[in-house]
């Protein structure tokens, strides 16, 4: 089920049920997508308004990345939950021949891959999601500074989020330099998500 094709109530109905899927990643993925939302409105509050002139194109450049991030987010929510709907149907083809089990395994290995780059994709887009709140703090509406916190503390739970689905799926993966790249690509995203966050907060913290 998308974010996008029902309500927000169904959704979470959905989150809540007995199956696998929409998971952890999804919501990640959600997550990173409400940040930015909350980014957008911070710095929609000081579009045209006194007080933010030397910060007006800054401003709308912020808005439109942030329309960009937000609405592959979006579509993150549900490439999660199939890619690792993919991993179960992987597991469950036959296995009675030699063939089938070499074309089950190759399935599967596929299917893992898949699975770990839809929440590192997610990954990459909540640190942008995270770049946006830290400027959206900065030269955003201050009367709107505690919007921009909530948006810097859920692109920081979101990457966090999906790290937990990438690791989970490499332990799977057999293709060593694939694995070793997300490895590192993640450790990367997860320092600077560190570094954006911490000077991000404390920006927030001390107009408060």
């Amino acid at each position: 089920m998308g974010v996008t094709d029902d309500t927000v109530g169904r959704f979470l109905d959905a989150v809540g049920a007995p199956t696998p899927t929409p998971g952890g990643g999804s919501v990640s993925a959600l997550v990173a997508a409400l940040s930015v939302a909350l980014s957008r409105m911070v710095a929609g509050l000081a579009l045209d308004k006194k007080g933010y002139e030397d910060h007006q194109a800054d401003l709308r450049q912020l808005q439109a990345s942030a329309t960009r991030v937000q609405a592959r987010l979006t579509a993150l929510v549900e490439e999660d939950a199939k890619a690792y709907e993919g991993v179960l149907a992987a597991m469950r083809r036959p296995r009675d021949t030699d063939g089938e089990r070499s074309e089950r395994v190759a399935r599967i290995q596929e299917a893992y891959r898949r699975a770990t780059e839809v929440p590192l994709e997610t990954m990459r887009l909540g640190v942008e999601a995270l770049e946006l709140a830290q400027a959206a703090a900065e030269k955003g509406n201050r009367s709107a500074t505690t919007d921009a916190g909530v948006a810097i503390l859920l692109s920081g739970a979101a990457i966090r989020g999906a790290s937990l689905n990438c690791r989970v799926n490499l332990a799977s993966i057999r293709d060593g330099p694939f694995r070793e790249a997300a490895e590192a690509e993640m450790q990367a995203l997860l320092e600077r998500a560190q570094s954006v966050g911490h000077r991000a907060m404390a920006l927030v913290e001390g107009r408060l």
